[in-house]
């Protein structure tokens, strides 16, 4: 029976020698070198923020374009108070074109 300092030991030199290699696979079949590699990944990064940014102020505008309407709709509903029939009308019909 193997002592478990020899099983340890083994274990270990597997770990070392798997990853050596395992580190040699990666740089032989890399498609890119280093170099080029982070020159692709900081450009696809730029891309997605400026893609973000864009997203973002369109958001921004329809949020801002929905508050609009939400208070005039608010203020149509105030001046035009208990007048409107309860439940025949949609929003729409109600405010008009608000």
């Amino acid at each position: 029976m193997e002592t478990n300092d020899k099983r340890y030991g083994y274990f270990s030199k597997g770990l070392l020698v798997g990853g050596f290699l395992g580190g040699l696979t990666g740089l032989f079949f890399a498609p890119k070198s280093g170099k080029e590699l982070r020159g692709g990944i900081r450009e696809t990064g730029e891309k997605a923020f400026k893609e973000a940014g864009g997203i973002l102020g369109k958001t921004s505008q329809q949020i801002c374009e929905t508050r609009q309407r939400a208070k005039r709709i608010l203020s149509c509903i105030k001046e035009k108070g208990e007048s409107a029939p309860r439940h025949t009308e949609s929003v729409e019909e109600f405010v008009g074109e608000a």
